[in-house]
């Protein structure tokens, strides 16, 4: 990484005390996306809450197929236009957003959730649930972890946790880097897409997700495409996998590879940031999707029906960088010198 493109923590407070964050509270002019409340459930109405939490006060409830405008996008939640001025949040499965859905603004594909930045983690440092020491320890990173961000706010980094947000301390950062903002002028110093996903201990999966990383990482060409099941197959002792538990038929299972639907998500989330690749085949876990993500910002992988394919159609190469640290996996998207 060159030193010029290193932001010290001071310039970056300093930078986004004057600039607008993306994740900030939703307000009634914020439309992103037209959906509708999904008609999955075409016999259940869709509770609108007054806030993100299901005990807080409903609102309204609303039948399958109302038109919504979304205004905010949250790991579990979506903030849509209550009435004329107000603001109500619905559970992320609970909505769809067709194809041909308006976008509004310079918004990525739904239901990704840009990053624009990222850390390298030199010490010690401890995910909060809130921006309080007091909170919740949610995760405990040790040094040379990576993670993706959001943005900083009340001197605190907020990264996705699962489906929902986790807070670093800003002192607890050396540096924060950017991810480069305009792709076509970027060079193979900054990354132009990233993302992360946090997974529970389990050594054998573990294992698999660090070997499958392995595998992906790699220069794609121009007009190249990626099979992710032909990339880290096969799943089998030889190539360095363990068995570990992986969905069959609706159950648990264990199988080499276990996990590695894990890896094809994540990377399809950073992807998904970037218009210039496109989508061949993905398939999602289904209506509960991945609890280890968003709701939703999932891509299922190793079996011949469940694969996520993609193309680089950038008129330069790309460099996919991927890996695991203590329970974090971090998945970097770089622009490649030809």
């Amino acid at each position: 990484m060159k030193a010029k493109l290193i932001i010290s923590l001071a310039l970056m407070l300093a930078l986004l005390a004057i600039l607008p964050a993306n994740f900030a509270l939703a307000k009634e002019d914020d439309v992103i996306y037209n959906g509708i409340i999904t008609r999955r459930y075409e016999n259940s109405t869709t509770s609108v809450y007054k806030e993100m939490d299901k005990e807080s006060k409903v609102l309204k409830y609303m039948n399958p197929g109302t038109k919504i405008e979304i205004l905010a996008i949250y790991p579990d939640w979506v903030a849509i236009r209550y009435g004329t001025k107000g603001v109500g949040y619905v559970l992320r499965n609970r909505i769809d957003v067709p194809e041909d859905a308006k976008v509004f603004g310079n918004h990525p594909p739904y239901p990704v959730m840009e990053q624009d930045y990222y850390a390298v983690i030199d010490r010690q440092v401890e995910v909060k649930s809130d921006k309080s020491a007091d909170s919740e320890t949610l995760e405990i990173l040790t040094p040379g972890a990576r993670v993706a961000l959001e943005g900083v706010e009340d001197g605190w980094a907020r990264l996705i946790y699962k489906r929902q947000y986790g807070y670093i301390d800003t002192r607890m950062l050396t540096e924060i880097y950017p991810v480069a903002s305009h792709i076509e002028s970027a060079d193979s110093s900054a990354p132009i897409a990233v993302f992360h996903s946090f997974f529970k201990d389990d050594p054998p999966r573990n294992n698999n997700l660090a070997v499958a990383c392995g595998f992906i990482s790699k220069v794609l060409q121009p007009g190249e495409t990626m099979n992710f099941n032909d990339t880290v197959s096969p799943f089998n002792a030889a190539n360095g996998y363990e068995p570990a538990g992986v969905l069959v038929d609706g159950e648990l299972k264990k199988n080499y590879g276990g996990g590695s639907c894990q890896v094809s998500s994540t990377l399809w989330d950073t992807l998904m940031q970037l218009p210039g690749i496109t989508v061949l085949l993905r398939k999602p876990h289904g209506d509960n999707a991945a609890s280890y993500l968003p709701h939703g910002m999932d891509a299922s992988s190793g079996t011949d029906n469940l694969n996520f394919i993609f193309r680089n159609d950038y008129d330069f190469p790309i460099r996919i960088d991927a890996s695991t640290h203590d329970l974090c996996l971090f998945v970097a998207v770089y622009k490649e010198a030809e």
